[in-house]
């Protein structure tokens, strides 16, 4: 398929002024979003991670996840704080919490649980009708220790397995604990040449197996094959020697990306869903530097070898403006997944750094960037003109606000439709924001919508750079 260029100024007036969102035509409800839901109460619920949040007085430690419970209207004023204890004194395993957060039923007892990641440590806590417990803690140090954790089932084995990249030390690895045994496992690559680091990662399941598939990009050393960053698939990450499938190399890459070459670049981002509504979860990857947005659909046979749908997005302003914020989910509930994608460093309304979030929506044919919509704090627009609309976000744009700097979509109000939550962590002197967008059948409410501030749960902090780490 052709890329498909987004025209510089309609997007620039979209940037600066509020317009409505096309009407496409209706479709059959799909399916929720996947299941958030920690305390059972039949919503969705968000947990945020803040791990620059300050320790307790006297203590070394550092961060906090605040999981906000969803209800009809949006997130409601009901939270449950995890932090270190007052105990902790450990510069380790004490600190960065809520680096990363995640959700999966790790005890396999029907109940979604939470997962969350410090710099060296990671628990899981479960809701009851007791509250929220603590059911699992690991250390997992500084050197081979996975991050950015997937909980579900990755291998053939019974038992819900936590599988992520290793985060350091010299070789890069994936793995993690599988089947919930207490010691960790990182296969050897079946090519064993020396693999530096990795910058991104998303699991899903691609071929419709039940089991989940990892994406990965990582750069290989120079002098080990061909150096530079791929873009890979693990189909599982237990069994040893790990296959790497390669969807893109620096062999595969064109100027600017083209169809069917995968262009993966050290900036790059991953994220997966289901764009072109059949059934199996496609892999999206957004690279800044190239101001591209590539997808590999899924199929029961594997992905395609090579992306079915390349974006360019180089009309966008600059392409240093675009992500790190991206998210896939079914916005309008017509059971294609939209893909919002953030320009966090966009100048907005003569503000520099303002930030903005272009949501994108899916189709049969995959993505189409002429319905796109473009939310700023100030508007939402589209990339194809229209109409003035009101402006849903009780707050404007601020210079170094970083509107987009994380974004993620669930169903919170629980009417089958994904809301668009945008993070700004730099918000007011950095105590940070968050935006919930509204889903509804044209796309993204442009009348409905929630700043959400981290004072409002008794986080005060302008440090907490509320908004900068949200569940996947």
């Amino acid at each position: 398929m052709n890329a498909q260029k987004i025209v510089r100024s309609a997007v620039l007036l979209a940037l600066v002024t509020t317009l409505t969102a096309p009407h496409g035509p209706a479709r059959a409800s799909a399916p929720a979003p996947g299941n958030t839901d920690f305390n059972g109460d039949g919503y969705n619920d968000l947990a945020v991670g803040s791990p620059s949040y300050p320790g307790y007085p006297g203590t070394g430690n550092s961060g906090l996840i605040a999981v906000l419970f969803g209800g009809p209207d949006g997130l409601t004023s009901h939270r449950h704080i995890i932090r270190p204890a007052p105990g902790c004194t450990s510069w380790g395993p004490c600190t960065g919490w809520g680096r990363h957060v995640s959700a999966a039923d790790v005890d396999s007892d029907g109940r979604t649980d939470l997962v969350s990641e410090g710099h060296y440590d990671m628990q899981v806590d479960s809701w009851t009708s007791q509250g929220a417990t603590t059911i699992e803690r690991r250390v997992i140090g500084p050197l081979l220790g996975p991050w950015g954790l997937t909980g579900g089932q990755f291998d053939d084995q019974p038992g819900t397995d936590m599988v992520g990249p290793t985060r350091g030390g010299y070789w890069f690895r994936v793995g993690g604990w599988y089947n919930r045994d207490a010691k960790p496992v990182y296969p050897d690559f079946e090519d064993r040449s020396y693999i530096s680091h990795e910058t991104s990662a998303a699991a899903g399941d691609i071929d419709g197996d039940g089991k989940l598939e990892m994406a990965v990009v990582a750069s290989r050393h120079s002098g080990e094959g061909e150096p530079g960053p791929h873009l890979w698939l693990i189909d599982d990450p237990h069994r040893a020697p790990v296959k790497l499938t390669t969807l893109g190399s620096p062999s595969t890459c064109t100027s600017p990306p083209s169809p069917g070459h995968g262009c993966p670049k050290n900036d790059s981002k991953l994220a997966m869903g289901n764009v072109n509504g059949d059934g199996h979860t496609d892999l999206v990857m957004l690279t800044p530097s190239t101001a591209s947005l590539q997808v590999w659909y899924g199929r029961a046979t594997g992905p395609s070898p090579a992306p079915g749908h390349t974006i360019d997005l180089s009309s966008l302003p600059n392409a240093a403006e675009l992500g790190p914020g991206l998210a896939v989910g079914d916005v309008n509930g017509d059971g294609w997944a939209e893909i919002a994608v953030g320009a966090a460093k966009a100048t907005v309304s003569g503000h520099s750094e303002a930030g903005a979030v272009m949501v994108i929506p899916g189709s049969a044919n995959g993505p189409v960037v002429k319905h796109a919509q473009i939310i700023t704090q100030d508007g939402v627009g589209t990339t194809g003109g229209g109409t003035s609309a009101p402006d849903p976000i009780r707050e404007q744009s601020r210079p170094g606000d970083h509107f987009g700097q994380a974004i993620t979509i669930i169903d919170v109000t629980g009417d089958g439709r994904g809301e668009v939550i945008v993070g700004t962590p730099a918000k007011n002197g950095g105590s940070g924001m968050l935006a919930v967008l509204h889903g509804s059948a044209t796309g993204v409410s442009a009348t409905t919508a929630q700043a959400v501030h981290p004072s409002s749960y008794g986080l005060n902090s302008t440090q907490a750079n509320f908004g900068g780490f949200l569940l996947k």
